[in-house]
């Protein structure tokens, strides 16, 4: 399904007045990332993500993995859209005891897919991630494996922390082409833009690890359509969305003028008048701004009923991929070797052929034998 343009734009509108709002009213969190990252995660979960809205563990799901835990308003915004969170749950934001805490933590059931500690090491449960999925279509054959897609969130901070370069090299050596990572390029940091602290190159660095990347407009929800689409045919390496976007996306300080692009976004409520000029930016009311718009409810509800056509094609072809029992044991590339399935974890006189590396990923290696068994 292919939404208009305004509809998409209404949406993250949404997801923006919920995250600033859930900050505002806790008196603590990070808006500005989770506004400019908006229009991506809208687009993913609204045209991409396939998943079972009824049996939230399907083994066989796309999968989305938020690297910058601090951006969870974001994510807990999307997934009240499709019904996983409730606004009461967003208004208890960062409270005790809540079922929003500050950073995610891992909830199959809730859709999300991992704890977000340390910045990068979402990078690394990703091509984790994409590892198991291909390593289980090599042991059981299922197609479901094989059409699973893991889609990965990642913001500056992520992109420069030494254990992302460890998991993209890796994912790029292993041609993993079911991994999607979009980054968050909005050239902010916490107190700081990032040209102060970093001058490096890397779509550049990327493509010399083998990955596929791609520069759009961020939060032009087309040119997201477009790069997913392009990511999504890619079949020999895995892709990087740069997405360049812009921090605090809609935000306005307290005369009314722009308050995007502002470092002072990034860590801390709006306060006072720059919420409400924010909020009222966006369309929404800040006498009442948790609610989720009909139009968007009405977007989120069309996709619902998609998605279980899909997953009951998908579930079929499982249940026939059973009925066929291989006749010699599977095997999937490895460091440019065909690996044979019991490579990962077991003894066989292959396993020479992994590359060291994987072996001092010891994030993935946690992620992979709990995912796995």
């Amino acid at each position: 399904m292919e939404n208009p343009t305004h509809l998409l734009n209404l949406a993250a509108d949404n997801i923006r007045t919920l995250a600033v709002s859930m900050v505002e009213r806790a008196k603590s969190g990070h808006p500005g990332g989770a506004m400019g990252g908006a229009d991506f995660i809208n687009v993913l979960f609204s045209e991409f993500l396939t998943f079972d809205p009824e049996r939230p563990t399907w083994e066989c799901r796309d999968r989305f993995f938020l690297d910058p835990g601090h951006m969870s308003p974001m994510l807990y915004a999307q997934l009240a859209l499709i019904g996983r969170y409730s606004i009461e749950e967003l208004m208890s934001f960062r409270q005790w005891g809540s079922a929003t805490p500050g950073h995610p933590e891992v909830n199959f059931e809730r859709g999300i897919e991992n704890t977000s500690g340390p910045l990068g090491q979402g990078h690394t449960f990703a091509v984790g991630a994409a590892i198991a999925a291909k390593a289980l279509y090599a042991r059981t054959g299922n197609k479901g494996f094989q059409k699973e897609r893991i889609y990965a969130f990642i913001s500056d901070g992520g992109v420069q922390e030494e254990i992302s370069q460890g998991a993209g090299r890796l994912a790029g050596h292993l041609g993993l082409d079911n991994l999607i990572m979009f980054f968050d390029a909005n050239e902010i940091q916490l107190s700081t833009p990032t040209a102060d602290v970093i001058s490096e190159d890397t779509a550049m660095k990327y493509r010399a690890w083998n990955w596929n990347v791609l520069e759009i407009d961020g939060n032009d929800p087309e040119q997201i359509r477009q790069a997913l689409r392009a990511a999504n045919e890619e079949d020999a390496r895995p892709t990087l969305i740069i997405g360049h976007t812009v921090m605090g996306k809609g935000c306005r300080q307290a005369d009314g003028s722009s308050y995007e692009r502002d470092c002072r976004t990034h860590g801390a409520p709006l306060g006072g008048d720059a919420y409400v000029n924010t909020v009222r930016n966006l369309g929404a009311d800040p006498e009442n701004p948790f609610v989720i718009r009909p139009e968007v409810a009405e977007l989120y509800a069309k996709r619902k009923e998609e998605l279980k056509a899909i997953v009951a094609e998908r579930y079929a072809e499982e249940r026939l991929g059973l009925l066929k029992i291989p006749k010699k044991r599977s095997s999937w590339r490895i460091g440019g070797h065909n690996a044979c399935q019991r490579c990962l974890g077991k003894n066989c006189n292959k396993r020479a052929m992994v590359p060291l590396v994987m072996l001092r990923l010891s994030a993935w290696l946690c992620f992979l034998s709990t995912w796995a068994t």
